[in-house]
């Protein structure tokens, strides 16, 4: 027997799957977008004094990011917006054995939830969602190989910079070798550190610019046609009980035939 709380349940989920189907990028933005905007809440609690939420959310963040200062970005400082070596994070108070506890201060900003390559990443998320929406219908097939393409700048600019730190060798912290090649024809500004405009700040923007963008243009198309296969299922299923299906068995009394609904999503 189908129940009238049971009935309802089927009717709104027959509804809320066709409207998923319609609206799943709408959603999926949106998600990704309250996600990467909330890595301002922690400096913005921070800046009003409210340490505590702050803190609850630098721990949320956290649990997918190194927050390491020397990496981040800060706001609320002199400059708006900044980011700083690791001697002056350190000169600021910073514990060189558990860097990513340093949040900032009132003279020189807090930093935002996430370091710089997460930001990228997830601000192109996006951006890359947005223009999936205005290009779905123009955008070639996506093949395995040019997500690994995509990947890859980010595997071995992480990968080069773990072994720099690892061996204690620190050539990504000079990165001399890229001054050879060039013939130091940049400042010493963008070779070394990790601020704004170094050679480690572009690689880890651009490299996690490119790991988001492969991962929207391979998912999103599988997502799309997964959501829009579900809501056409969804909406040629009967939603009343009554449009189910009718079977007829006879009683143990007087022989006569009874009527009994079976709804196909409650059965």
């Amino acid at each position: 027997m189908v129940t009238g709380h049971e009935h309802s349940l089927a009717l709104g989920r027959d509804k809320s799957i066709p409207w998923l189907g319609r609206h799943w990028l709408m959603v999926a933005n949106l998600a990704m977008a309250l996600f990467i905007g909330g890595t301002l809440l922690a400096p913005l609690l921070m800046r009003l004094g409210l340490e505590g939420p702050a803190r609850a959310v630098y721990f949320f963040y956290g649990l997918n990011c190194h927050q390491l200062p020397e990496r981040s970005y800060f706001i609320f400082g002199p400059d708006g917006f900044n980011s700083y070596s690791k001697d002056q994070v350190i000169a600021w108070g910073a514990d060189p054995d558990y860097l990513r506890g340093f949040v900032g201060n009132a003279e020189v900003g807090f930093k935002l939830g996430m370091a710089q390559r997460n930001t990228a990443i997830f601000t192109t998320f996006v951006l890359a969602g947005l223009a999936y929406g205005l290009l779905r219908k123009r955008l070639p097939s996506f093949r395995w190989p040019l997500l690994l393409l995509l990947i890859l700048p980010m595997a071995l600019d992480g990968g080069s910079h773990m072994i720099s730190e690892v061996t204690g060798l620190g050539f990504r912290e000079t990165n001399s070798w890229l001054a050879a090649m060039t013939g130091g024809v940049f400042p010493g500004t963008f070779y070394a550190g990790t601020t704004l405009g170094s050679f480690n700040w572009l690689m880890r923007t651009l490299t996690g610019g490119l790991f988001a963008v492969g991962c929207i243009w391979f998912a999103f198309p599988y997502l799309d046609r997964g959501f829009g296969r579900s809501g056409r299922e969804t909406s040629e299923r009967p939603s009343h009980p009554d449009a189910g299906s009718i079977s007829l068995q006879p009683t143990r009394t007087d022989g006569q035939k009874t009527v009994i609904v079976q709804h196909p999503d409650l059965q």
